[in-house]
Parts: structure tokens; C-alpha cells; sequence
């Protein structure tokens, strides 16, 4: 069959790939860096570049993918919510050093005067004088929260596009409005912030899909008032945030982790609520240690023996076979991961972590399952 040509006012185009270019280009003179095309590699719909929470478990189940280096998406908004004392901030400032140890700006908005730079340092995130770069910001206000975001967007657009940069607001419900500070107490703001929240987020989140931007909003958990069936929790700070979300993850307590009497740190068990990027609804059991955050091998040995990788040689020992190239790799279930860390082991280690990887991607097309399809109700926790 003949190519159909199409004529334009420089001539007939021979080919339609040619077109789309002309039009592209066409509306990007018009209406500013607005079209791309989708699989070109430059379209903001696509996400090309990840940051890791600090566990391969938690990134995974949100990637749903063997190459992606991590769980939160560059170019997205993510929002992390839970109740007091289950590894929000945590969690933020684990994916803030990685940020940091992939060469770019970690910057954190404190609204709750609530990092402590002893405790930061202790998580691995570097300051100046020891080569660093986390940027702290205490702001007062929700209004000077997206000025800020605003301001850092705008600079970096200027002076250097590709700079890699990740924003985390620790908290939206920590936050005033100016409205607010300037009333007195008990006057009543109701909705204001939600409004600021929803205005904020319209006019900046757009940029951040063409930027190497990450926001992550870290949320509380408050109680609805007069509900006595289905879920009685819900975030402050209005539909805004879950609407733009690209991730939503929500921690629950897992308890204390402790050793004898003292407690060492606290087990979260996040679950992915809201994913844009893969199959949402999963779940893990993580440990967050105080002055070490997650240490990610850790969750590592369950995945493998609940996929079969690992196999118990005894209550105490176990093996992996390397199907790659055949050896055969045992280990004391309790010094693992001792021994996925040994720099002796490291083959072993890429090997562990990429079975990992693989045993928790979804296959999401149907028609590749031998499952049965059926169909579920969400549970309470699940309706957005």
C-alpha cells in the first residue's frame, strides 16, 4: 500500500511521524513547552528517574518494576500520611539521602519544628562542612509553603534544569494559614487551607513534571467525628493533595522493636492506598530503627523463602541457589544480613536483591494470569 502523503504549506510530508513533529513543534511556538511526544523519552508523563524510601520491599511494591531504582517517582507528587510515631518523617528524610546521595538538593520544609540535626546526621544525611547540601526551610504558613516550592522551581529553571531536587513538607496538617496566625484563637478558618492547598498545587504541579522535582507531603491521620461504620480516619488539608497524588502510602503501627527492655525503633507497615504507576492495595511489615532508619536487607530473607528462592535448611540455616551460575549460597537465618553486606558476598547480594525485585513485581495483564479475574470490594481503608 502506498504512503499517504500530507500536504502542508511547505510541500507534501511523506511520512506521519514527520507530522506529529510539524504540530509539536507548531503548538510549542503557540502555547509555550506544552506538547511532547509520548515515548520519545522527553514527556512528563513518563517517569524516568526514581528516589528509594530505604527498602527494596516498600520501592518495589509502589514501582512495580525490576529496574526502577526506587519508590518515589521524580516528577510526582507523593503523599505519605499515618498516625503519630509510625516513621512519617522518617521515612521522608531516608528518601531526602537519597536525593542527597544521587547528587541532588534535598530540601526539607519543617512546619512542626520537629528535625533534629543529630538525629538527621545519624540517618546518613551529610551538612556542608561534611560535603553536603540538605537545605532547611521553617516556614509559617501554607501561603509561604508554595512560595517557597514556587521560588526553588523557579530558580532551578533558571539556572540548572537538570538538577536533581526532592521537597519534602513535613507536615500539610502542622501547617497555619496566615489568616490563621493573624486571627485570634477560636475564630473560625474552615476550608481555608484547603482552598490554599488546592490553588498551590494547580498552578506548581505542572512544573514539576518537566523539572527532575519529587514533592513528597507528609499528612496526620485525624479522626471523622460521628462515623461509626467504615473508616473512620481521614488527612487534613482537603481533596487536593489526594487528587494530584501519584502515590499515596499510609503507615500503620507494627508495634515497639525492641532489645531486652529498650526500645530501639518502631515496625510501620505501609500501604500503598493510591498508585498511579502500579497496582495499588499492597502492603509490607518493615522495622524503622531510630538511629539507622530502615536497613533494607532485612525484609529481604522473608521475600525470598515465601517465593522459594530461600529454602530452610533448619530452624536456624538456610541456602539459595544461583541459578545464574550455580552456586549455592548458605547462611544463618539470623546473621543474614551480616551476610548479604559482606563485600566477599556481593555477587550474592545483586543476586538477592534483584529475586527480590522479581518476586514481588505484579503481572497485571489478565490475560497472562492462570488465575481466576474476581472482583472484590474495597475495604474501609481503601475508599479514597
Amino acid at each position: 500500500m502506498a504512503r499517504k502523503k500530507v500536504a502542508t504549506s511547505e510541500g507534501a510530508v511523506d511520512d506521519n511521524s514527520v507530522l506529529t513533529e510539524i504540530l509539536v513543534d507548531s503548538l510549542n511556538k503557540k502555547l509555550g513547552d506544552v506538547a511532547y511526544i509520548m515515548g520519545k523519552g522527553d514527556s512528563p508523563a513518563e517517569v524516568k528517574e526514581w528516589l528509594s524510601t530505604g527498602s527494596t520491599v516498600l520501592d518495589t511494591i509502589i514501582s512495580n518494576s525490576v529496574e526502577a531504582d526506587g519508590g518515589i517517582p521524580v516528577g510526582k507528587l507523593v503523599e505519605i500520611s499515618g498516625e503519630a510515631a509510625t516513621g512519617k518523617s522518617l521515612l521522608s528524610y531516608m528518601i531526602l539521602k537519597d536525593c542527597q546521595d544521587k547528587g541532588g538538593i534535598p530540601i526539607l520544609i519543617d512546619t512542626e519544628n520537629a528535625a533534629n540535626e543529630d538525629f538527621l546526621r545519624l540517618l546518613g544525611l551529610k551538612f556542608q562542612h561534611e560535603g553536603g547540601n540538605l537545605v532547611y526551610l521553617q516556614v509559617d504558613s501554607v501561603e509561604k509553603v508554595f512560595q517557597a516550592i514556587e521560588e526553588i522551581i523557579r530558580r532551578i529553571r533558571e539556572t540548572h534544569k537538570d538538577k536533581l531536587c526532592c521537597i519534602v513538607w513535613d507536615s500539610v496538617a502542622g501547617t497555619s494559614t496566615d489568616t490563621e496566625i493573624q486571627n485570634e484563637y477560636g475564630e473560625a478558618t474552615i476550608g481555608l487551607a484547603a482552598r490554599l492547598i488546592g490553588q498551590g498545587l494547580r498552578k506548581s504541579i505542572r512544573f514539576i513534571g518537566t523539572q527532575r522535582v519529587s514533592l513528597v507531603f507528609l499528612n496526620q491521620v485525624r479522626q471523622k467525628i460521628g462515623v461509626f461504620f467504615g473508616d473512620d480516619t481521614t488527612t487534613p488539608g482537603g481533596k487536593a493533595i489526594p487528587f494530584f497524588s501519584s502515590v499515596r502510602v499510609k503507615l500503620y503501627s507494627g508495634g515497639k522493636v525492641k532489645v531486652g527492655k529498650d526500645v530501639i525503633g518502631v515496625g510501620i507497615k505501609p500501604k500503598v492506598i493510591k498508585n498511579r504507576l502500579g497496582p495499588p492495595h499492597r502492603d509490607a511489615e518493615l522495622k524503622m530503627y531510630f538511629t539507622k532508619g530502615l536497613i533494607d536487607e532485612e525484609s529481604w530473607l522473608d521475600v525470598l523463602l515465601k517465593s522459594g528462592v530461600a529454602d530452610k535448611i533448619s530452624a536456624q540455616k538456610s541456602s539459595i541457589v544461583n541459578k545464574d551460575t550455580g552456586e549455592i549460597y548458605e547462611f544463618q537465618n539470623r546473621k543474614f544480613v551480616d551476610w548479604v553486606r559482606d563485600p566477599a558476598q556481593e555477587e550474592a547480594r545483586a543476586y538477592c536483591k534483584l529475586k527480590v525485585k522479581q518476586s514481588l513485581v505484579i503481572e497485571q495483564d489478565p490475560d497472562k494470569r492462570v488465575e481466576e479475574v474476581t472482583t472484590e470490594e474495597l475495604g474501609t481503608d481503601e475508599i479514597l
